[in-house]
Formats: C-alpha cells, structure tokens, sequence
C-alpha cells in the first residue's frame, strides 16, 4: 500500500513491522482531523490546488506543521490507542521516527506521498459512508 522506499526507511528505524502502517495512518488521520478544512484539505482533493506542485508542497507544510510531540499530544496518543503500544515514550519515540521519514520521502518523492494521502482520504471517506461531510469535511 505505501511505497517501497518509505517501507525501507521505517524498516531501517527500529519500528516493529506490525506497528507502521498503523503510525502512518495515525499521522494521515490525524492531520485530516487537526487541518480538514486547510492545507491538507487540498492536499487530499487535488481540486482546489492549483497544480500538482501545489499540492505536493502542502503535503510537505501539512507534515512540518506537526508541532513537537509529547506523551500528552493527541496524535501521540493516537497511536498507543491504534498500536496497543503501551509505553507513551516508545510510542512518541516509533511516531517521531515515522514522520521523519514521512518528510524525507515528501521531500525526496512528493508524488508518492501525495499519492498515500489521497488514498488514506478516500479510505476514510468510504469508512464514514458519507458522514464525513458532518464532521468538519464540508469542504472537500
């Protein structure tokens, strides 16, 4: 589902294999729930971008807009509830880790990046069954 070259750099990290996915979803779910109506609002539709580079760069801003992580950060505690990882530290350390290399690959690949957004937002989407225009997603 993710690319292969992410897949190596998280592979690289020290992360069980079994929580990845599962931290980067947690980062994509939760910048579509803290910026649903900005950047990564665009970002997910492509429609009110005005070129792909455009919406490659808020990919690029959604992900270095995430503020510094602590045991007491929603998205940190996100993740320990997604993962079962009970230890916030590791858990903070593990997201940490996989939004640095979400950057690197934004930076280094923004197509496929982009590419993993846009199909997160669709997977969500098809999960809510259209009640995300009720929950904060009227502008898509």
């Amino acid at each position: 589902m993710h690319s292969d070259e992410l897949a190596t750099k998280l592979s690289q990290s020290g992360i069980p294999e079994s929580s990845r996915n599962t931290i980067i979803n947690c980062i994509i779910k939760h910048l579509l729930d803290t910026e649903g109506k900005t950047s990564t609002a665009r970002l997910a539709t492509r429609d009110a971008a005005s070129t792909v580079a455009d919406a490659d760069k808020d990919v690029q801003r959604a992900l270095s807009n995430i503020e510094q992580l602590s045991p007491n950060h929603p998205l940190i505690q996100r993740v320990q509830r997604d993962t079962g990882i009970q230890d916030p530290q590791l858990a903070t350390q593990y997201t940490e880790r996989t939004l640095l290399a979400m950057k690197e690959h934004a930076n280094q690949n923004p197509e496929r990046m982009r590419s993993i957004f846009m199909s997160s937002r669709s997977k969500k989407e098809r999960d809510l069954d259209g009640s995300f225009l009720h929950d904060g997603y009227d502008s898509f």
